[in-house]
C-alpha cells in the first residue's frame, strides 16, 4: 500500500518557521511560544546556527526563543547541522547539549568536532 511513498507518517506532522525582521513585532513570537507550550511533540527536528559541546545557538533572538519552546515541548530533539555549524557559537543561546537527543550531519564533519559532542553525551549520526 505504501511502497510508492517516500515516507509514511501515521500521525500529524507540524512544521513551523521563524522569519525575523528588524521591524518585526515581538508579540507574534510570544503568541507562537504560548501555542507551542500547549503541544507535546514526539520528535522535533531543528536546524541551528552554532553547535558546540556547550549547546545549541542561533543568531536571532526570536529564532532562539521559538527553538527553546519547541525543545521544551518535545520528547526527542534531533538537530540537523552541516559541518560549518560545528564548533561555532552564535549570539543567542538555545539549549544545552544535554537537551539534544541526536545530531545528524554529513560524513565530512571534523572528527574532533563530532567527538566533542559524543563526549558530552549526544549521539552523532554521520550520513
Amino acid at each position: 500500500m505504501h511502497e510508492r511513498q517516500l515516507f509514511v507518517c501515521p500521525s500529524r506532522t507540524f512544521g513551523c518557521s521563524v522569519s525575523a525582521r528588524p521591524t518585526s513585532d515581538p508579540y507574534p513570537v510570544a503568541s507562537a511560544e504560548a501555542s507551542l507550550a500547549a503541544l507535546r511533540l514526539d520528535t522535533a527536528i531543528l536546524g541551528c546556527c552554532g553547535l558546540t559541546a556547550d549547546g545549541l545557538t542561533a543568531y536571532d533572538l526570536a529564532d532562539a526563543a521559538m527553538k527553546r519552546a519547541i525543545i521544551a515541548s518535545a520528547h526527542r530533539v534531533i538537530v540537523v547541522a552541516d559541518p560549518a555549524k560545528f564548533a561555532r557559537t552564535a549570539l543567542a543561546f538555545v539549549a544545552p547539549i544535554s537537551a539534544i537527543s541526536m545530531v545528524v550531519t554529513t560524513d565530512d564533519v571534523a572528527e574532533d568536532d563530532a567527538n566533542a559532542l559524543v563526549a558530552a553525551g549526544t549521539i552523532v549520526h554521520q550520513a
